[in-house]
């Protein structure tokens, strides 16, 4: 019987230790970045929230000039008072559908509405 325990014990540790490794590994391939779209805060993990007024919802960081950026994103002044996280890109290849690649605030290009009122970055 205490052979039989111990095995139990084992095999339950073992379950349990794959089970924390595949949640581990699943957690971090799911993880959003700026400029995913978004229908709820919960979407956008601790580190963001989702700006529901862009189209499909956009998760970013505000104030980013005092908070940064996750790696995928700049921070982007917008006026005095409003700085967010946007996805940075080269082409409107790099950003979603109803988003195009700007470069109106800065040195950074950054996906935004494509029915805002920026210009496009040359192709």
């Amino acid at each position: 019987m205490t052979q039989r325990r111990h095995f139990i014990a084992s095999l339950a540790k073992l379950a349990a230790t794959a089970l924390a490794v595949f949640a581990l590994a699943s957690a971090s391939a799911c993880a959003n970045i700026v400029g995913d779209s978004c229908g709820d805060q919960t979407e956008c993990g601790r580190q963001m929230f989702c700006e529901l007024s862009l189209p499909g919802g956009y998760c970013t960081v505000r104030n980013c000039l005092d908070n940064g950026c996750p790696d995928e994103g700049v921070c982007i002044q917008f006026d005095d008072d409003t700085s967010y996280c946007m996805l940075a890109c080269e082409t409107n290849g790099d950003c979603r559908d109803d988003y195009r690649c700007v470069r109106d605030f800065g040195v950074h290009a950054f996906c935004n509405d494509a029915d805002g009122p920026t210009p496009e970055v040359s192709e």
